[in-house]
């Protein structure tokens, strides 16, 4: 087998392309540069691997009003929070409690995201199943606009300018209001 010696620019271009195949696959895995100093671990950013789950939340009211799933649906459309060519039958999987591979583009910012699943979770509109944590639901069923995971989801503020909008698009799911 004959050794191939890449220049710098070629090993850097085949770091990026395995770092965005592992972002896709959620993969957590970095290769070190030859080039550069290898850094401690102390002053790294380390970058956890989320736990791979194809469990979703259960809607509080899923056999009355199920309907109220639809129309969350409807506003986060108009709002452009979640990509247009969202399939509504993948959506409503979502809170339906059982097994599901369904991805959602979202397409709002991740503050949003963050603050509409604490609200709908503090409420107890939605609920994960045992041992499974809303974040970890989060992160096997949302992706961003270029269909990668989110980032760190749970350690993000309230967002100021949306807040409100958020509380009333939770509210949507409350069928007593």
């Amino acid at each position: 087998m004959k050794t191939k010696t890449l220049t710098s620019a070629q090993l850097t271009e085949l770091q990026h392309c395995i770092q965005r195949i592992n972002d896709i696959l959620g993969l957590s895995i970095t290769i070190a540069d030859p080039h550069t100093p290898h850094r401690s671990h102390s002053g790294s950013r380390k970058r956890t691997a989320h736990r791979v789950t194809t469990a979703t939340f259960t809607y509080r009211w899923l056999s009355t009003a199920p309907q109220r799933i639809t129309t969350l649906y409807q506003h986060l459309l108009r709002a452009q929070w979640i990509a247009s060519d969202t399939n509504p039958d993948d959506f409503f999987s979502l809170f339906e409690g059982k097994d599901s591979h369904a991805r959602i583009k979202w397409t709002g910012s991740n503050l949003q995201l963050s603050y509409l699943i604490r609200v709908l979770t503090d409420q107890s509109y939605i609920t994960t199943p045992q041992g499974i944590g809303k974040w970890t639901c989060v992160y096997n069923h949302f992706v961003d606009k270029n269909n990668r995971q989110l980032p760190k989801l749970n350690s993000l503020h309230v967002p100021i300018k949306s807040k409100m909008a958020i509380e009333q698009l939770a509210e949507l799911l409350n069928p007593h209001r």
